[in-house]
C-alpha cells in the first residue's frame, strides 16, 4: 500500500509518548440550564497542555462547549457514551486548494477536519465560505487567501500580477475589499514588488503567506515577518553550501539538488532566526512524500482511494496525465528525492527544537494527497521528523487556530466552539489512533460513525453510478439536442448537449461540480448575446452580456467552438487572429478581453475539417482541437490548459 511509505517513517514515532495525565481541564461542573449534546465518561485532550482529563462529561449547546466536568448530564441532552474514547479539537488542514470538486468538502468532515486554509481563493471560494458558514453545506470553517500574487509572467492564469511596485496597492485593495482573509505571495514577484505587497497588506490589515519569492532572500522575508511561509520555500537557498553548483538555480531541478548542499550548521542558524521573528512555517511534507512515491511508479492502491472523485483520478493518474516528464526533472527526483526529504525533516526537526511556530498542512489535492486522510498523514510526518505526538497534533489544532486568530477555536475548554473528534484510542500515545474515528462535531452538529461512514458510502455509490452521465435535457430543445461524453485524461466526468434553433445556440454541460446552462444569439460573424445560468457547490449565477468586442465567447465547449469557426470559411492552412471577451471562470458577470487564432488544417476522417484554436486570456492560455463533420456539427473537441496536466474532451454520441 502507498500508506506504507508514510508508515515506515512513523512506525515508532509516539510509542510510549503519552502525556501526563490528570482529571481536570477545571472544577465539577455546576448545573446546566441546557445542552443539546453531552459526552459522558470521556477522555478530554483540550490542547492547552498535554494532559489527558479523564472520564469527564462535556456539554455542548448551541454550537460551543459550555461546561467539562463529572457530573451527570442534563435532562434532554443527547447522550454520547465516550467511555474509553478520546475527544480532541477538530482538526485544521492549513494549506489546501478547495477547487469545488464533488465530495472534497464532506472528505474533510469525514477525517475530522472541521477547519481549513485556502491557499488560492476566487469569488466561487468565497461563495462557498459563506454557505459553509450558514449551514447550508456541510464542510469544514473557510480561511481564504486571494488569488496568486505574482509577478509579469505568472505560472497560473487566475493570479493577480504585481509587475512593477506601483502595481501593489490596486491589487491589495482590490483583495481587501472582495473579503479574502491572506495575501498569498507567489514565486515570480521581484524584491522590490514583495516590498511593496507586504506594505499595502499591512495598511489594508491584511498578513503575507504563500512562497518565498525567488528574487526575495529568506533572511529578507523573515524580516519583513511574512505571517507563513509554505512547503519550506526559500529554505533550500538559504542553507546551501556555498560551493553549491546548483546555487540561485530555481528550475525544478535547481530547487532539487540544492538539498544535496545543505549545510546543517546553516540549518540551526536560519531555523532560529525563523524562531526569532515569529514567522510560521507549513511544511506540507506528505505532498513531498506523495511526489516521491509518484517518481518510484507506487501510486495507492484502489480501495485507497474510492471516495475521490472520478475527475481527480483521472488529473493524477500518471497512466492519463498529459504532463511530459523531462528526463533531468526525473533523474534529479530518483537521485535527490530520499535527500531532499531528509533535509526537510532536518529543517522541520531545527525549526521545532528552536521554537519556531509550525502549522501543519497538505497541499492538497496534490496527486495522491486526498482531502482530510492526507493530514493524518502529514501530522505522522511530523512526528518522524522529531516533533512529539502532541507537538504534532497542536500544529493541526490549538496553534493553527492561534494563528488564525480564533480564541475559541482548536481547544477543548468553556466558550470554544464546538467543533470536537472522537478517536477510539489516545492519540498522544500513537498518532495512528486519528486513523480510527468514532464520531465528528461540526459547528455543534453530532456526526456518528454510522453516519460518516454512510456518507462515505454514498460518495462510492456517488461515483460507481453518476447522475451526470444521464441524459443532459436541453430546454426548449426536445428532439433536436445533439450529446456529448465529457472526458478529462480519457475519464469520463461529465455530459453535454446543444442545439441550435431560430439564431440561438443553446448548450448545458453537468460536470461533477457544476451544470452551466448557456444561450448565445448569433448574428452575422460571431456572438452578440451570451445569458449564463450557473449551478456549483458555492451557488447559483446568472450573468447576461451584449457584445463589447467584435466577438463575444462563452468558455471552450463545442458549441462555441464550431460558432467561432463557421462563419470565418477559412482555406486549408489559412489562420486567423480574433478579438475576443470571455466570461470570468469563477465570476461569470465579469468580461475578460483575449485573442482567439483560429488555423484550418488538413481535413480528417471523412472529409471532416479541422481547426487548430488557440485562445489566450489575461494570462490563462488554451490550446483546442475541433472536429467537425460534414454536416457542420462538431464530432470531437480536445482542449489542453496550458497551466494543468488537464486534456477535457468531448466526444459526440451516435
Amino acid at each position: 500500500m502507498w500508506r506504507a511509505a508514510v508508515l515506515a517513517l512513523v512506525a515508532c514515532a509516539g510509542d510510549g509518548a503519552e502525556g501526563p495525565q490528570a482529571s481536570g481541564l477545571g472544577p465539577p461542573v455546576a448545573a446546566a440550564p441546557h445542552a443539546e449534546l453531552a459526552f459522558v465518561h470521556a477522555n478530554v485532550i483540550g490542547m492547552e497542555t498535554a494532559e489527558v482529563a479523564r472520564d469527564r462529561t462535556v456539554l455542548i449547546d448551541h454550537g460551543a462547549v459550555i461546561a467539562i466536568g463529572d457530573r451527570a448530564p442534563p435532562a434532554g441532552a443527547q447522550v454520547i457514551e465516550a467511555r474509553g474514547k478520546y475527544l480532541i479539537p477538530g482538526l485544521h488542514d492549513m494549506h489546501v486548494h478547495l477547487d469545488g470538486t464533488r465530495g472534497m468538502l464532506e472528505l474533510f468532515v469525514l477525517a475530522g477536519v472541521t477547519t481549513v486554509r485556502n491557499m488560492a481563493g476566487n469569488p466561487r471560494v468565497l461563495a462557498l465560505r459563506e454557505r459553509v458558514a450558514r449551514g447550508e453545506l456541510l464542510g469544514p470553517a473557510i480561511y481564504t487567501a486571494g488569488p496568486f500574487v505574482d509577478g509579469a509572467h505568472p505560472r497560473w492564469e487566475a493570479s493577480d500580477v504585481v509587475a512593477q511596485p506601483e502595481d501593489a496597492e490596486r491589487v491589495i485593495a482590490a483583495q481587501a475589499a472582495a473579503g479574502y482573509d491572506f495575501v498569498k505571495v507567489y514565486n515570480g514577484l521581484t524584491l522590490p514588488a514583495y516590498d511593496a505587497v507586504a506594505a499595502a497588506a499591512r495598511a489594508h490589515h491584511l498578513r503575507v503567506v504563500g512562497h518565498v519569492p525567488f528574487a526575495v532572500p529568506l533572511a529578507h522575508a523573515l524580516a519583513t515577518e511574512q505571517a507563513s511561509i509554505e512547503h519550506l520555500s526559500g529554505y533550500v537557498d538559504a542553507i546551501e553550501r556555498p560551493d553549491s553548483p546548483v546555487r540561485g538555480h530555481h528550475t525544478g531541478t535547481g530547487i532539487l539538488r540544492g538539498w544535496l548542499y545543505a549545510d546543517p550548521a546553516r540549518i540551526a542558524e536560519v531555523a532560529a532566526e525563523t524562531a526569532r521573528h515569529g514567522v510560521w512555517s507549513c511544511p506540507t511534507l506528505v505532498t513531498s512524500v506523495a511526489y516521491g512515491e509518484l517518481w518510484r511508479g507506487r501510486i495507492p492502491e484502489a480501495g485507497e482511494l474510492d471516495a475521490v472523485s472520478p475527475d481527480w483520478l483521472a488529473r493524477w493518474d500518471p497512466a492519463r496525465s498529459p504532463r511530459r516528464t523531462v528526463a533531468a526533472l526525473r533523474e534529479a527526483m530518483e537521485q535527490v528525492h530520499d535527500r531532499e526529504l531528509d533535509g526537510e525533516f532536518a529543517v522541520v526537526r531545527e525549526l521545532a527544537a528552536a521554537g519556531a511556530p509550525l502549522l501543519a498542512g497538505t497541499d492538497t489535492p496534490n496527486p495522491y494527497v486526498v482531502p482530510g486522510a492526507s493530514l493524518h498523514q502529514e501530522l505522522a510526518l511530523l512526528a518522524a521528523a522529531g516533533l512529539s505526538p502532541y507537538a504534532a497534533l497542536r500544529a493541526a489544532t490549538i496553534d493553527a487556530a492561534d494563528f488564525l486568530g480564533d480564541a475559541r477555536d482548536g481547544r477543548i475548554a468553556p466558550g470554544a466552539r464546538a467543533d470536537l473528534v472522537m478517536l477510539a484510542a489516545d492519540p498522544l500515545a500513537d498518532l495512528r489512533a486519528l486513523d480510527h474515528i468514532e464520531g465528528v462535531v461540526v459547528r455543534g452538529r453530532w456526526l456518528s460513525a454510522d453516519e460518516l461512514r454512510a456518507r462515505h458510502d454514498a460518495l462510492v455509490a456517488g461515483y460507481r453510478a453518476p447522475t451526470w452521465l444521464a441524459p443532459v435535457e436541453l430546454p426548449d430543445a426536445a428532439g433536436r439536442a445533439i450529446r456529448y461524453v465529457v472526458a478529462d485524461n480519457g475519464t469520463p466526468v461529465g455530459a453535454y448537449a446543444m442545439a441550435r434553433h431560430a439564431g440561438e445556440l443553446v448548450e448545458r454541460q453537468t460536470l461533477e461540480d457544476e451544470t452551466i446552462t448557456a444561450r448565445t444569439r448569433l448574428e452575422g460573424d460571431g456572438a452578440r448575446a451570451l445569458v449564463l445560468d450557473i449551478d456549483r457547490a458555492a451557488g447559483a449565477r446568472h450573468a447576461e452580456h451584449a457584445a463589447r468586442a467584435p466577438l463575444l465567447v462563452g468558455w471552450l465547449a463545442p458549441a462555441t467552438a464550431a460558432s467561432l469557426v463557421e462563419p470565418l470559411a477559412l482555406a486549408e492552412s489559412e489562420r486567423l487572429v480574433l478579438s475576443v471577451a470571455e466570461p470570468d471562470r469563477d465570476a461569470p458577470e465579469e468580461l475578460h478581453p483575449g485573442e482567439l487564432s483560429v488555423t484550418r488544417q488538413p481535413d480528417g476522417e471523412g472529409g471532416a475539417h479541422v481547426y487548430r484554436l488557440h485562445l489566450t486570456v489575461d494570462h490563462g492560455n488554451w490550446t483546442a482541437r475541433l472536429v467537425l463533420d460534414l454536416d457542420g456539427i462538431p464530432r470531437e473537441l480536445r482542449v489542453t490548459d496550458a497551466s494543468r496536466p488537464v486534456v477535457r474532451t468531448w466526444k459526440r454520441q451516435r
